[in-house]
């Protein structure tokens, strides 16, 4: 059976503990740290601003997910507009054993895979107008689509005490790239930042790990406890950013090793940005939607808006019964 050792030992010295205590166990690159660098927290603002400045984003997205020794591979086109807009579409395709050379195959620099559209197993599309969301999932000949109302889940949202309407749009898919950093940013504690080369490219690299509330609170740990034994959880996060576009290029999910003393971690979620197109001319009829012929469509508005007001609802507390005299 194929493993994912291959994956571990070419990835052992980009796991390096970090050196500073509030990012302790945080895996990092070889590059040595460069202390006239910018704080994690101003890179990935500087990202966040840098996609807020624009009228338009347009790329290719690869996304490789791995687990027991199987990856699969996701390919695609993102396409963000002002406004909330959103044009995604994601070809799945079959899933296949690691190989020794992945590693090699996942290096920053590495050219994108050949895939054929014929060969996919599934097709994702979401499409945003900045008011309604819809997304197809299309499984051979099984079809499904839905909609969600923005407008009026960001409304409801805006009136519930205790929940960040902010997330609204980053769990819908339609708060961009930036809504996703910014998620990152409230939920991890980062190491110093570090400097990588993608061929002739610096990228800066920040990584970082789950802060001591999202482990508690978030994925149930227990107190002290760092390394989640489920293999799908992640531990760890690195995003890198060219250095000087301050444009994303990746952001990559990584697997602690159940040993904390070995320090080794191996990706379990990458995914890249290539070919990034800023501010050019955008079909704007791409952000309209047109449903699959004969498919029925599914308003998800109202599960949705119970879900956030449920997600903060307070514990019904039952007062305890007093005997009379």
């Amino acid at each position: 059976m194929v493993t994912l050792a291959a994956a571990e030992v070419a990835d052992e010295q980009a796991a390096t503990p970090a050196k500073t205590a509030a990012a302790q166990d945080t895996p990092t690159s070889p590059e040595a740290t460069d202390s006239k660098l910018p704080p994690a927290d101003e890179v990935l603002n500087q990202a966040r601003s840098r996609l807020e400045s624009l009228d338009s984003l347009q790329c290719d997205l690869q996304q490789m997910a791995v687990f027991g020794g199987i990856k699969l591979i996701a390919a695609g086109k993102y396409t963000e507009a002002s406004g909330n807009r959103v044009h995604l579409i994601y070809r799945i395709y079959p899933m296949s054993a690691i190989r020794s050379d992945d590693a090699r195959q996942n290096a920053l620099d590495a050219a994108a895979p050949d895939l054929k559209p014929e060969d996919n197993r599934g097709e994702l599309l979401q499409v945003s107008d900045g008011s309604v969301v819809h997304t197809t999932w299309k499984n051979g000949e099984n079809v499904r689509v839905t909609r969600r109302n923005l407008k009026d889940i960001l409304d409801a949202a805006s009136s519930v005490s205790g929940y960040d309407a902010n997330n609204v749009a980053m769990d819908l898919g339609v708060g961009g790239l930036r809504a996703l950093v910014s998620r990152l940013q409230a939920a991890m504690v980062f190491a110093p930042v570090k400097v990588v080369k993608a061929g002739e490219r610096s990228l800066l690299e920040v990584s970082g790990r789950w802060s001591d509330r999202v482990r508690r609170e978030v994925f149930g740990l227990p107190e002290g406890t760092f390394v989640d034994s489920r293999p799908f959880v992640p531990e760890y996060v690195r995003v890198y950013v060219d250095s000087e576009t301050m444009l994303l290029r990746r952001i990559q999910f990584l697997k602690h090793s159940a040993d904390p003393a070995q320090k080794l971690a191996r990706p379990l979620l990458t995914l890249d940005l290539r070919n990034l197109k800023v501010n050019e001319p955008v079909d704007e009829s791409i952000f309209s939607f047109t449903p699959p012929e004969n498919a029925r469509e599914e308003d998800q508005t109202e599960s949705v808006i119970n879900a956030i007001k449920a997600s903060v609802a307070p514990a019904a507390v039952e007062e305890p019964k007093t005997q009379k005299p």
